[in-house]
């Protein structure tokens, strides 16, 4: 060491002398001072350019720090409300009906990423949803938009606090329910609310409450039922009936309504509903369950006069369901209403997830689809339907001709607009049965909720039934996502399955199956040329093929005849199979961007990394290229 120092020049050594003086008196060792004094000596030899490559070095860790924050990646929030995590914790076990479409749920308030929807519930009749604080909705025109002045939904709270909430749908069972959970002593306290409106008795609204205490002391929960909300002329009365088990208190509101788009009609409306008492203890460790049902009868379009005179009769129907209803198991009423809807959906449609920033996906498909439905009677499944009835709406179901024909309605953005609250659900209900009524489906309407189904599935494929056929009528551009059309209605026992799937080469494929079939069925593609191909349960695939002018994309019959004379029918310029798809549609819809299957952060990486190369080898080859012009000027002049 003493060495290297003598090597220094005089005042090096005096300055050093001084400066490990300094740093001795200030608890610094001569050892880590040589260090210091080595950092900075070393930092001091860095050349500009150097400094400049590590700058930007350090701005490329930044980026990759911060950037997913700017570019809209999203970052997992950790959370420390403990409520939240029991809020969370019960709403996990719907994470994988959620990842498949058939739940929808949303947080109050609503947080980022959530697509607003509402907790909403109907069956042709009568319709409600949680959080909004409106009442019953009844049919007017082609929805349920006529809104009385009755809200029954019974809220719970308790003194211990302020619980998270959050409302979960499911589209499969038709039930709406709000979740809340409060921590509190060192456990979870929840609540939880199931509503449903019965879709084989359509008069029936049921509601069950979950209170659960794991605490070690009794908790009480306070209930609340709003019901008449500003009803002029309704009267009101309490009626008590015994039940399964107790004597259960019931009110009966009768009271007459005038129409909001009809000012001169009337209807005359009762409701009974179970009325909760004021609240409930439960004890330490243990869980209550109580349940609430609301029956609604109301009369047809009336002039005031003749809606008055309904007033007895209507309250003496509503007094006698409720009593029936009272009495009955409710696990086999909600069996019976759950059983329904499984029934309606055995048919339905499906199609690839797209990451594209406007894409229609599954969720909202799902979402209007219920809305829809819930809007549409179902008289298939009534108790109330006679059995004559029913064979003549088989009959409808079975035969569609003339439904549906016009462009794919995965294209209509109008048809797929957000609900906020109960009137927007209505509205798209709306615009989906005119449009459906425009394009000849006006007798699957009639015929309910299986018919407006069939007839909703028809339009996303923009598929039509002709007297002898069906026809596939989507261009070939826009089949760039897998689709399955599911159980779509052909004759008295047939269900075709049609899937449309796109391969590694982007090219898009149609296949056909027959889920059942009573007779046999053929299929052929765009202009019918090549030979007819006989269907089975095993899939068929048939090429997508672009034709001039254009035709349909795929013909379905069970009369060979007839595909020989669409053969000749069909008059094609040029009938050529499709190209694929280009490498960036694709793209776009499976990654969100059109660079293909990595981040964007990936991309940006790159770049900043080739922008850095080139500055670097920029700075290499101008040092080479001054320090030969020194050589050269050293060399010329040295004498």
């Amino acid at each position: 060491m003493f060495r290297e120092m003598r090597q220094l020049p005089r005042y090096a050594i005096v300055y050093l002398h001084k400066c490990i003086l300094c740093k001795w008196q200030s608890g610094v060792s001569y050892r880590q001072m040589l260090s210091i004094s080595s950092l900075q000596s070393s930092l001091g030899s860095i050349t500009r350019s150097r400094k400049l490559v590590l700058g930007l070095v350090l701005l490329f860790l930044l980026i990759l720090y911060f950037g997913p924050h700017f570019l809209g990646f999203k970052s997992t929030k950790i959370k420390t409300d403990l409520s939240e995590v029991c809020l969370d914790e019960k709403l996990s076990t719907y994470q994988l009906a959620v990842d498949r479409f058939d739940v929808g749920i949303n947080h109050s308030p609503i947080e980022e990423g959530e697509a607003p929807l509402l907790a909403y519930v109907g069956n042709g009749k009568i319709a409600t949803a949680f959080g909004t604080g409106r009442g019953i909705f009844i049919r007017l025109n082609r929805a349920l938009s006529q809104e009385v002045p009755f809200n029954p939904v019974v809220e719970s709270t308790t003194p211990a606090g302020v619980a998270k909430e959050a409302f979960v749908v499911d589209y499969h069972e038709a039930s709406a329910q709000r979740l809340q959970a409060l921590h509190w002593a060192r456990g979870c306290i929840t609540m939880g609310s199931r509503l449903y409106a019965h879709r084989t008795r359509p008069s029936i609204l049921v509601q069950s409450l979950r209170l659960h205490n794991p605490t070690a002391m009794r908790i009480t929960f306070n209930l609340k039922q709003e019901g008449v909300q500003k009803w002029p002329r309704v009267e009101t009365t309490s009626h008590k009936v015994q039940g399964r088990v107790e004597i259960v208190q019931y009110t009966v509101s009768a009271g007459i309504l005038q129409l909001t788009d009809y000012p001169d009609k009337f209807v005359m409306v009762a409701i009974a509903t179970v009325y909760p008492s004021q609240s409930v203890s439960v004890k330490p460790g243990a869980s209550v369950t109580l349940r609430f049902h609301t029956v609604v009868h109301h009369t047809e379009f009336l002039t005031q006069s003749e809606a008055d005179a309904k007033k007895q009769d209507i309250r003496q129907s509503v007094i006698k369901e409720m009593e029936f209803v009272l009495k009955m198991d409710p696990m086999l009423l909600r069996d019976e209403h759950a059983t329904a809807w499984h029934k309606l959906w055995r048919s339905g449609f499906s199609i690839s997830l797209s990451k594209a920033a406007t894409a229609l996906n599954g969720d909202k498909i799902n979402s209007t689809l219920y809305y829809v439905l819930s809007n549409v009677p179902a008289p298939l499944h009534d108790v109330s339907t006679t059995h004559e009835q029913k064979l003549e709406i088989r009959k409808v179901l079975f035969y569609p001709n003339g439904c549906y024909g016009a462009y794919s309605t995965l294209h209509a953005d109008k048809l797929w607009l957000d609900a906020h609250n109960e009137h927007d659900v209505a509205s798209i209900v709306t615009t989906w049965i005119i449009t459906l009524e425009t394009h000849g489906c006006e007798n699957m309407i009639k015929s309910g909720a299986e018919g407006v189904l069939q007839a909703m599935l028809l339009s996303l494929g923009a598929l039509q039934f002709k007297q002898d056929h069906l026809e596939f009528l989507m261009e070939p551009q826009d089949l760039h996502r897998d689709m399955f059309f599911h159980r779509i209605n052909y004759g008295n026992n047939t269900h075709l399955n049609i899937s449309v799937e796109v391969g590694d080469d982007n090219r898009a494929v149609m296949y056909v199956a027959l889920d059942r079939n009573d007779k046999p069925y053929y299929g052929c593609d765009a202009g019918c040329n090549d030979p007819p191909v006989a269907l089975s349960n095993v899939k068929q695939s048939f090429p997508v093929k672009l034709t001039k002018p254009i035709t349909a994309l795929l013909y379905i019959t069970a009369d060979t005849q007839h595909m020989e004379k669409l053969k000749h029918a069909i008059h094609t310029k040029e009938n050529n199979e499709a190209p694929p798809h280009e490498h960036h549609v694709i793209a776009l819809h499976k990654h969100g961007h059109h660079f293909g299957g990595l981040p964007t952060i990936f991309w940006v990486s790159i770049v900043f990394l080739i922008l850095i190369f080139h500055m670097f080898l920029f700075k290499l080859i101008y040092n080479e290229y001054c320090s030969a012009q020194d050589r050269y000027t050293r060399g010329k002049y040295n004498l």
